[in-house]
């Protein structure tokens, strides 16, 4: 499994050239928590922003990310989902919302994920019910499940016997 918080800031090398192409700067996916690609530059008012798609990653090792060639690098504007979930920036972050269940219950914020090794889903979750639980009790784990919906403020799960502590 790969943590989304190892990911942020790791270089990408093009395998091509040899050269760093960028940095890895947000985790992109879908609202089903399939991984749609990395964010190399954030969108600005003068720049539109850039993306390397998932199918474009030939490689994750513990200090770079790899790709084939300079012609990964995709305008974030060409992304047209409006589904797109990102870990740690924008409106749908997945980063500090909150998981609740159907019946009411908070479990905690989000602090971290838990990637595929081939990152291609998001396969868990790491939550925090604050700074003293987290040092007393340790993180809970949360299990990527069908049952658990993505919304605009919160993460919804249906079946809360999943959590690991």
């Amino acid at each position: 499994m790969r943590r989304a918080l190892d990911l942020l800031g790791m270089p990408v090398i093009c395998l091509e050239t040899g050269e760093q192409i960028g940095t890895v700067q947000d985790i992109l996916c879908d609202s089903r928590l399939h991984m749609l690609g990395i964010v190399l530059q954030q969108q600005s008012l003068f720049q539109p922003g850039t993306y390397i798609p998932a199918n474009h990653i030939y490689a994750v090792g513990d200090d770079y990310l790899t790709v084939l060639d300079n012609g990964a690098i995709t305008p974030l504007e060409q992304l047209v989902r409006q589904d797109t979930v990102r870990f740690f920036t924008g409106k749908q972050k997945l980063k500090g919302k909150t998981v609740l269940t159907t019946r009411g219950d908070s479990l905690g914020t989000i602090e971290d994920v838990y990637f595929s090794h081939d990152l291609a889903r998001l396969v868990g979750c790491e939550l925090s019910e604050g700074w003293i639980t987290d040092l007393t009790e340790g993180r809970k784990r949360l299990p990527v499940t069908p049952s658990l919906m993505v919304g605009k403020e919160s993460l919804i799960l249906d079946h809360p016997t999943d959590i690991l502590s």
